[in-house]
């Protein structure tokens, strides 16, 4: 008779594997769509609505970041006492610019939050964001990153292997240079 096999660390024994405890936190019960908590501070999201409003304010979000190119919140947040920051990102078309917006307007996420990003799903401008984001300010390696933005069950659609071309080719430091990041020396 073969000895019980304990679980891979982060699993129970017998369950399909789990996520890792360190990938963004789904929080499905809030109903508002594709939401992920990344770090107290920071969150992240698909597309929001009027309704989503009141449940983002509970969360205490202060700060919304869209990176949709052709749709705007402001009319969904006038009056909430959410700030609104739009950095325009074309899916077909990463840019570096915006990447460094992008992760500018996250660097002092932990002082400014709660913050939420979100794209029209969630699921690939807003994973490019957050794998650069988790490279850049909190150490991850690329592949690590990758690995959450594929498997991290956002909904990353294949059809934009330009993200991931991006994520695989950019130049870490010099990312980190231009978003202001000191470098590690090591």
């Amino acid at each position: 008779m073969n000895a019980p096999v304990a679980a891979p660390a982060g699993q129970r024994q017998g369950s399909q594997p789990s996520r890792p405890l360190t990938w963004a936190e789904p929080l499905a019960y809030t109903g508002v769509d594709n939401l992920h908590r990344i770090t107290p501070s920071l969150y992240r999201s698909a597309q929001i609505s009027a309704s989503d409003v009141p449940r983002l304010r509970a969360l205490g979000i202060r700060k919304i970041v869209n990176f949709r190119s052709f749709h705007s919140d402001a009319d969904v947040l006038t009056g909430s006492g959410i700030a609104l920051q739009r950095i325009r990102i074309n899916t077909w078309d990463i840019r570096d610019e915006d990447m460094i917006a992008a992760l500018k307007a996250l660097r002092d996420a932990d002082r400014d939050g709660p913050i939420l990003i979100h794209c029209q799903h969630g699921a690939n401008r807003t994973a490019l964001v957050s794998a650069l984001y988790r490279v850049t300010f909190q150490g991850w390696t690329r592949p690590q990153a990758e690995d959450e933005l594929l498997h991290g069950g956002y909904g990353f659609h294949p059809v934009w292997g330009n993200i991931r071309r991006y994520l695989e080719q950019m130049d870490i430091e010099e990312l980190k240079r231009q978003v202001g990041v000191a470098a590690k020396r090591g």
